[in-house]
């Protein structure tokens, strides 16, 4: 049922290309698959609008760190919004960081905020039983390849590193 409402973000190369970059340690679409599956089973316990909930839940983190703790909701409600989401949709986006950013103003806002909470949790537990297996560092390896952020700044430390030899 949950995919009906996102087959189309789904296949957006935007949300593809998650799957490559770091987020916790993990994948980042692992952390916003599960914030939307959150956001799903949250959405109907409090009767908020479930379409909303987890469509802002599975972009809730898109372009992430081209912001900061505080901005980067703004940031992915901005590119949702170019998308052609809905304000309710993109307020949802906006306020999932609070305490740090701006105050949910409705419930589909605040079911993202709870489920992004309880997904990060989820991330750092998996995070952490991995540790034990090797498996969160061969997975961090893995990401730090192929995730664009890491690769340029390992290219420019490289750099560095040849100006002084």
């Amino acid at each position: 049922m949950i995919h009906s409402f996102l087959a189309d973000l789904l296949d957006h190369p935007k949300v593809v290309e998650t799957q490559q970059h770091m987020h916790h340690s993990i994948s980042k679409h692992d952390h916003l698959a599960r914030t939307a599956r959150i956001s799903y089973k949250l959405a109907r316990l409090m009767r908020a609008d479930i379409r909303i909930c987890v469509r802002a839940a599975m972009i809730h983190d898109i372009d992430s760190r081209l912001g900061t703790l505080k901005t980067h909701g703004r940031i992915a409600a901005t590119w949702a919004a170019a998308q052609g989401e809905c304000d309710e949709v993109c307020h949802a986006i906006e306020t999932h960081m609070y305490p740090f950013g701006p105050k949910p103003r409705t419930k589909e806002a605040w079911v993202v905020s709870l489920a992004d909470k309880a997904a990060s949790l989820t991330d750092l537990t998996v995070m952490v039983s991995g540790i034990m297996t090797g498996r969160t560092w061969q997975r961090r390896r893995q990401l730090k390849q192929s995730d664009p952020h890491f690769v340029v700044r390992q290219q420019l430390r490289h750099r560095r590193v040849a100006r002084y030899r």
